[in-house]
């Protein structure tokens, strides 16, 4: 963490320009999308693989498409039950935001699940780092999507506990945390067949 969260957001893009749509048109312009159709038959092969690829990656790409071709965000949101995180590639937090905010209408446990997976872990090298991400937390946490901002605010919990702090340094740091309002949101915590559930893509 020692770059801070923000040397997430160049990780794993597949292009230069996360809001450029034009070099994915060819491909979805082509598609014969067929809603009424199972899972696997409502897209083209192509339009498959791009889709896989675009998960893969730290879903920038993948948000900009889905809000220039909405049709798709229910396939791409049943498809996280596919997209466990074998991938190097973290998610851009922001751009998990966006996905969490346009999926809500789609929300399953193995779409939530998987895609909290992705999102980026500060590591625990040191209590500045800890420190540092703490601050970004903090500033960042309204423009979130609550599930991220929980997820964050455990975490930091959770990586305070395991320093031996002094009591003034735990002050530190969760300061300015501790006035972030947590909110109940969709419960994916629930343990099921597919909770721990690692199927490759099929194609």
């Amino acid at each position: 963490m020692n770059e801070g969260i923000g040397s997430y957001s160049q990780k794993g893009r597949l292009s230069t320009r996360g809001d450029s749509i034009e070099q994915y048109r060819r491909i979805l312009d082509a598609d014969r999308f067929e809603p009424a159709e199972p899972h696997w038959r409502r897209i083209s092969k192509n339009t498959i693989t791009l889709f896989q690829v675009l998960i893969d990656q730290d879903l920038s790409d993948l948000v900009t498409v889905l809000e220039h071709y909405p049709r798709y965000t229910e396939w791409v949101c049943e498809h996280f039950r596919y997209a466990y995180s074998y991938s190097e590639n973290s998610a851009e937090i922001s751009a998990a935001s966006r996905l969490l905010y346009l999926g809500e209408p789609y929300f399953s446990k193995q779409f939530v699940r998987n895609l909290v997976r992705k999102l980026p872990k500060p590591e625990k090298r040191s209590l500045d780092e800890l420190n540092a991400f703490a601050q970004v937390l903090k500033k960042s946490h309204e423009q979130w999507h609550p599930i991220v901002t929980n997820y964050y605010c455990d975490l930091i919990d959770e990586y305070s506990a395991a320093y031996d702090l002094h009591p003034l340094q735990r002050i530190a740091l969760i300061r300015g945390i501790g006035e972030i309002r947590k909110e109940q949101t969709y419960d994916y915590s629930a343990q099921d067949r597919d909770a721990v559930l690692d199927i490759p893509y099929m194609t």
